[in-house]
């Protein structure tokens, strides 16, 4: 039955809407691009048409994955360590959203969704049902090319509608899941592309982006509601919703251009030219035409006889130098301008002072303190739909629940020690475990009551140590009296007669 999408408000007046925000042409042309980017596959410069093939090849070498290094350098500093909630807020967290976030595997969807906000500006998290196998929420990191999300002019951090496509190569059809506040509603498509495209079950493929109203229908044994009753889809943004190299794109490519030009000058002057000049073209004995291609060949042991008058000329090799240097020196700016440390971008970067790496590695910590901010209401919106699913409403309070994440800088060991040494008689203990430290909420509780043990055992080594030994019949002092049976030493014998 085809789609009803005339009606304003309903499902598939959403349904239309939400095709056309993902199918926009610009925005998928702009997502592609940076995909490309950020799997080392960026656009090649235009050039020999008559052998692309050979030089699409020869162009690859020369390309260099910076943006990979611009987005993990920040990524790698970002990581949600634990909660605190209504029911425990303290400097650890909450132990049980912590293992519920561990069950669920989140340290992995953590780092893919911010690598993919990292590239495309925007990413989407999905909070589904409860996994069989570990009891958790299922919770997914969402591709921007297929899913799109429509913010609440009212609330720009939530979402009033969000859709996404999917093709299902087992069933050879397109799926398209509207999610609106407490519903899913799911729509198949089977009929355009087998007539199009001729596909057979079991080809992959990108789904299709646009909706016609009459191939598609209601599949109404997927759609239903949502048991939180509340939006599942969480958008994440990045600053300026660009993402991390998208401003410096001509940056990268100027670098692979000049890359590419240092391999096309090494590869043609790998042999210097060599010419002769002012030679006959005929014998002036026999006035025939005169074959140099057996005359002046390059063999090792080859002998020439020239003409008196004849020359020799031979190429000089280009320096390549003043070409690496250029490159060099837009590395340089390129961690300048993104705020990288330039040891990441180029290998002599470990030379610099230690001041100036010192310097570069405040920008990119004040860079993660700052996506720490922006993302962080977005992670307590997924924990919140987390422990929702886990039918945990007091520990789903947004109101209460905070997202702990561990400190963007990364001290070395013996620096902690250093900070620890000095800090003991003005921090407890919990404090510097998480932020001299730099332990995991779970980490310092279990040092924690590690910590307490200890204390214990050794409290009962000194009552020990302080008793003595007690060996068993010893003879009492003179004039002390032999403790009577029941009173802990030795029982009397029979009859009452003195020990």
């Amino acid at each position: 039955m085809p789609i009803d999408v005339q009606q304003a408000g309903s499902p598939g007046w959403w349904l239309r809407r939400m095709f056309f925000m993902l199918g926009n042409q610009k925005r998928q042309t702009r997502l592609t691009r940076l995909r490309s980017y950020r799997r080392g596959d960026p656009p090649a410069p235009s050039g020999a048409e008559g052998a692309r093939e050979v030089y699409d090849a020869f162009v690859r070498k020369a390309r260099l994955n910076l943006a990979e290094l611009i987005t993990s350098a920040l990524g790698d500093r970002i990581q949600p360590t634990g909660f605190q909630t209504g029911v425990d807020d303290d400097e650890t967290g909450d132990e049980e959203a912590g293992k519920m976030w561990r069950r669920a595997g989140m340290d992995v969807t953590s780092a893919n969704v911010h690598d993919m906000v990292l590239t495309y500006g925007e990413t989407y998290v999905i909070v589904g049902p409860r996994s069989q196998l570990t009891g958790a929420p299922i919770v997914t990191a969402e591709d921007p090319r297929f899913i799109v999300g429509d913010p609440d002019p009212a609330e720009p951090m939530m979402l009033r509608a969000a859709l996404k496509v999917v093709y299902d190569d087992t069933t050879d059809e397109d799926r398209a899941y509207l999610y609106l506040p407490g519903q899913i509603w799911v729509a198949r498509n089977t009929k355009t592309q087998r007539a199009a495209n001729s596909l057979q079950a079991g080809t992959a493929r990108a789904p299709v982006m646009h909706l016609d109203p009459n191939t598609w229908e209601w599949d109404t044994e997927r759609s239903g509601p949502v048991p939180s009753g509340r939006m599942p889809v969480v958008r994440f943004t990045n600053k300026d919703e660009m993402g991390e190299f998208e401003p410096h794109t001509d940056t990268l490519d100027r670098i692979n251009h000049q890359i590419l030009q240092s391999m096309v000058i090494a590869t043609m002057q790998a042999f210097r030219v060599r010419a002769v000049k002012n030679l006959p073209e005929k014998d002036p004995n026999t006035g025939k035409t005169i074959d140099y291609s057996d005359l002046l060949s390059l063999d090792p042991g080859s002998v020439w006889q020239l003409p008196k008058d004849v020359d020799l000329w031979e190429s000089e090799t280009t320096d390549l130098r003043p070409l690496l240097e250029a490159i060099k020196d837009d590395l340089e700016r390129l961690a300048a301008a993104t705020k990288t440390p330039l040891h990441m971008l180029a290998a002599g970067g470990v030379n610099q002072s230690a001041e100036g790496a010192q310097l570069q590695r405040e920008h990119l910590v004040f860079k993660a303190e700052d996506r720490i901010a922006r993302w962080r209401p977005a992670w307590n919106q997924v924990a919140s739909l987390m422990l929702l699913v886990m039918d945990d409403p007091q520990r789903a309070d947004l109101a209460a629940l905070w997202t702990i994440f561990a400190p963007p800088e990364r001290l070395s060991l013996a620096e902690r020690a250093d900070a620890a040494s000095k800090a003991a008689a003005d921090l407890s203990l919990k404090t510097r475990l998480i932020k001299i430290w730099q332990m995991t909420p779970a980490d310092a509780e279990r040092n924690l009551s590690e910590k307490e043990d200890e204390l214990v055992l050794q409290a009962q080594l000194v009552a020990a140590t302080a008793a003595g030994p007690q060996p068993v019949g010893a003879r009492q002092p003179a004039g002390q009296a032999a403790p009577a049976s029941g009173q802990g030493g030795t029982p009397a014998p029979a009859g009452g007669a003195p020990a």
